[in-house]
């Protein structure tokens, strides 16, 4: 069959068509002034036999005695990581700082070889 021409495809509903039907809501779903007893018994009985969260611990470490416990082998840990973290970043600017130099020395020998060329007796200052 072949596609509709305009003359043929049907007009767009005007207003009063275009607007919504109201429906009733589904029987089964439940509005917002329905009570459902059933389930609210049901719920209420399950966290009624629900255990109790497991009781907590009698006492907590004070956070001074936590810290004395922790303390020295704490503190070597912060030393490690933070000596091996520097470390790593001087091996990294180690490199920058060779190629830094090199290029100011390739650039001062460059300059230093262009001024010679244009002064004939090396004995004289420019």
């Amino acid at each position: 069959m072949p596609p509709p021409t305009m003359e043929q495809q049907p007009t767009p509903p005007t207003a009063p068509e275009a607007a919504p039907v109201h429906r009733p809501p589904p029987r089964n779903v439940p509005t917002l002034t329905e009570m459902v007893a059933a389930d609210a018994e049901r719920h209420s009985a399950q966290a009624d036999a629900a255990p109790a969260s497991p009781p907590a611990p009698a006492t907590l470490p004070d956070a001074s005695d936590l810290l004395a416990l922790l303390g020295p082998d704490l503190d070597r840990q912060i030393s490690e990581a933070i000596g091996r973290v520097l470390h790593e970043q001087l091996l990294g600017l180690n490199g920058r700082v060779q190629k830094a130099v090199a290029e100011v020395v390739r650039e001062a020998v460059a300059t230093a070889h262009t001024r010679g060329a244009h002064v004939s007796d090396v004995g004289k200052n420019p």
